[in-house]
């Protein structure tokens, strides 16, 4: 099909785009979800952030002078708007059973506690909380334009609802992704981005396995600037009898990689090697 006016395909998917990405800054987290908390919180963030790549390399938001907007068909802007309302239809079933999980708890008195929600800034576990702003920062950067909704936050109370809702918000999200394949180059270039802001070599693992395979363009960006940037060991012993060795093993040819070694003790007859192996012809 011909391309539709850029005034309707951009502009019309761009509103729809806005509101979708607003949906992922209503969702709270409640007690229930435990040591879950934080993992689950921020693949929420790290969907969020994939979902604002995807906007940025069809021109939306703030970088479109970057990622000028892409000429797309009738056809393409008809299954794109549907996958878009798809994701915010994701997120309303999931508000609905919230809801009548809280109407039912408030019935039974004695799971009252149940219905009591996570605060990021104050609850968050500090190993998680330097990883979760940076990935807000990296979405909200990227976001442009007034809402169409307007809402209160709500709160997901158990984390097998919650698992069912990120599944379907990534499966959509990936088939907006392949709806586009023009744009998938823009996309890698962008998620370079998203990592380089990633300063923490340990923030970058814990990433790398909380996504599994929900964004394997970013887990695949994360594995390789990880060994770029080499290891980062800190806060360990060695003590008794330990032998250590914390380096690599480098066949002839291969580039050897720095590391970073700091805050440790070595005591009785432990034995520490720190450093590279490069072995010749």
């Amino acid at each position: 099909m011909e391309p539709i006016g850029f005034a309707i395909g951009v502009a019309g998917l761009a509103n729809i785009f806005t509101s979708c990405l607003d949906c992922f800054e209503y969702v709270q987290l409640g007690r229930k979800f435990g040591e879950d908390y934080g993992k689950c919180l921020l693949r929420l963030d790290a969907a969020k952030v994939r979902m604002s790549r995807w906007g940025a390399s069809m021109g939306f938001g703030p970088e479109q002078h970057q990622y000028p907007n892409k000429s797309i068909s009738e056809e393409e802007f008809r299954l794109a708007q549907s996958l878009l309302e798809q994701i915010m239809d994701s997120f309303a079933d999931a508000e609905r059973f919230s809801e009548r999980y809280k109407r039912h708890a408030i019935l039974q008195k004695a799971k009252a506690d149940d219905l009591i929600v996570y605060d990021a800034k104050r609850d968050l576990e500090p190993k998680y909380q330097r990883l979760h702003q940076t990935m807000r920062e990296l979405a909200i950067r990227r976001q442009s334009g007034a809402s169409l909704l307007k809402k209160t936050a709500w709160a997901l109370y158990e984390k097998k609802k919650f698992d069912t809702m990120i599944e379907e918000v990534t499966a959509f999200i990936n088939e907006l992704v392949d709806l586009f394949p023009a744009a998938k180059d823009d996309q890698a270039a962008l998620c370079k981005t998203e990592v380089s802001a990633i300063k923490e070599t340990e923030d970058l693992a814990m990433l790398k396995a909380i996504i599994g395979d929900d964004d394997q363009v970013l887990a695949g960006t994360v594995a390789e600037e990880m060994q770029r940037r080499g290891h980062r060991v800190t806060d360990w012993e060695a003590k008794g009898n330990a032998k250590m060795w914390a380096g690599d093993d480098n066949a002839f040819g291969v580039e050897s990689k720095s590391h970073e070694f700091s805050r440790f003790t070595v005591s009785d007859s432990a034995e520490v090697r720190l450093g590279n192996v490069n072995r010749g012809k």
